[in-house]
């Protein structure tokens, strides 16, 4: 069979969660809340694709991720937060959507322009999802899936007539995916951004957190210095305080019209995140990446948002699953909460 796009529904069955059924209302999951996309303030998609992160020598398998990280969502319980906020509506699939996927059949081979392909599907179905007015949190799938979220953003804006608002794009990762190659892979993304932006004489805002010193090679550091590129190491992470990391993140985000957040769960460590095609020796701690995931959300800026790498062939017990969700659930309710303040 050749390679080609399929697009899957909303699949309810993947949500199932215990039941409570001696229990108040608010005992309940976001299995329990998730809907069939219908414009609500939050749409998760799914990005099942790992052509990129074969083209770029990397272990195969993130395009199972996102059905994975969907069913460990569901089974998330739904917090007293939320429930403050937003009462029975939280029960009323008012609040989440799911889009479904976009996957792209490859039969574990690389394809011509089978990536290039998904990503101006997945491109198309983002750009409408903010068009609509609704947050995409996107669920890849491997770091390929960023050029495509930029790309929906952009179209999206250009629709909107806001295409001179510029973009920053924060970036938590241990590479920079800077990579030239010849053609697009999960390492070359950001470098293809950049490359576009330039072609239409705009500016590349570009804020990497959890940067490796041993992740990237010195033409990978050199080139981001170029670029100019805003780094947070993963050493600064460990020993800065988080107000000096927050001001350095204020800093940036004062500085563009719109945010692009993107998540590589490579930025963690091993311990926490196995499941990933680059494990990460050192990494950050999931404490610290949810508390820059929140702060990032409560500019008020994001307009997007992914989740890249998770590769469920080499999770342990479930653990990166969890993490995942958690980091899902940690973005949507910092999402909901900040857009009725």
């Amino acid at each position: 069979m050749s390679a080609q796009i399929i697009k899957t529904a909303y699949n309810q069955a993947i949500y199932t969660a215990r039941q409570e059924n001696y229990e108040h209302n608010t005992a309940s999951y976001w299995q329990q809340a998730i809907a069939e996309y219908e414009q609500q303030p939050i749409t998760l998609l799914g990005f099942a694709c790992d052509q990129g992160v074969q083209r770029n020598q990397g272990r195969i398998g993130a395009k199972h991720a996102p059905d994975v990280i969907k069913v460990a969502f569901g089974k998330l319980p739904i917090s007293s937060k939320l429930w403050r906020a937003f009462g029975d509506v939280v029960l009323s699939g008012g609040l989440v959507a799911d889009a479904g996927n976009i996957q792209c059949a490859d039969d574990d081979k690389i394809a011509v322009d089978i990536l290039e392909q998904c990503q101006s599907q997945y491109a198309d179905d983002i750009c409408k999802i903010i068009c609509s007015g609704s947050l995409p949190i996107a669920i890849g799938g491997g770091h390929e899936i960023a050029f495509g979220s930029f790309m929906g953003l952009y179209r999206a804006l250009a629709l909107s007539g806001s295409q001179d608002k510029s973009i920053g794009i924060i970036n938590l990762d241990a590479h920079f995916d800077l990579r030239c190659d010849k053609y697009a892979t999960s390492g070359t993304p950001f470098l293809q951004i950049a490359d576009f932006l330039a072609q239409h004489n705009q500016a590349f805002h570009y804020l990497a957190i959890g940067i490796s010193e041993f992740g990237n090679t010195a033409a990978l550091f050199d080139k981001a210095e170029r670029l100019g590129v805003h780094i947070i190491d993963e050493n600064a992470c460990h020993e800065l305080s988080f107000d000096e990391i927050k001001a350095r993140i204020d800093a940036f985000i004062d500085g563009v019209d719109v945010l692009y957040l993107t998540l590589d769960l490579d930025c963690l460590q091993a311990g926490f995140m196995p499941a990933v095609s680059a494990v990460n020796a050192k990494g950050l701690d999931v404490h610290f990446v949810e508390k820059c995931l929140i702060h990032v959300i409560k500019s008020g800026k994001v307009k997007i948002i992914d989740i890249a790498e998770f590769n469920p062939n080499y999770d342990i017990d479930g653990r990166g699953a969890k993490v995942a969700a958690r980091l899902l659930a940690q973005m949507a309710q910092a999402f909901l909460l900040e857009k009725i303040k």
